[in-house]
């Protein structure tokens, strides 16, 4: 099998390593991640991140809290299951890309 057809059938916004990162942390955690943590762990600039998600929540991949906590805004983004489902499908597709790549020995 020739590698894009490997890598056909990933979803499109996981093309971009931030939004891969985002969805990669987020899927690792059960819990909701606050802004901020999302913010310092990924080391971007608020408006980057704020673009990103943006884009990912439209897509269904992660779901958007707004709250205030001690009258202070607070927002947590969490895995959806079409997101989790996604970031698997994108894990296996790149495996076997590099499985496929990978000389005999």
């Amino acid at each position: 099998m020739k590698p894009i057809e490997l890598i056909t059938g990933t979803h499109s916004l996981l093309s971009d390593r931030v939004r891969l990162a985002i969805m990669a942390t987020l899927a690792g955690v059960g819990d909701p991640v606050d802004f901020n943590t999302l913010l310092t762990s990924l080391k971007l600039t608020k408006g980057n991140l704020s673009s990103h998600v943006r884009k990912l929540e439209e897509s269904g991949l992660l779901k958007v809290t707004k709250k205030f906590v001690e009258r202070k805004p607070k927002t947590t983004y969490e895995c959806t299951k079409a997101g989790r489902r996604e970031v698997r499908n994108y894990l296996k597709k790149i495996e076997a890309l590099l499985s496929s790549t990978q000389a005999p020995s």
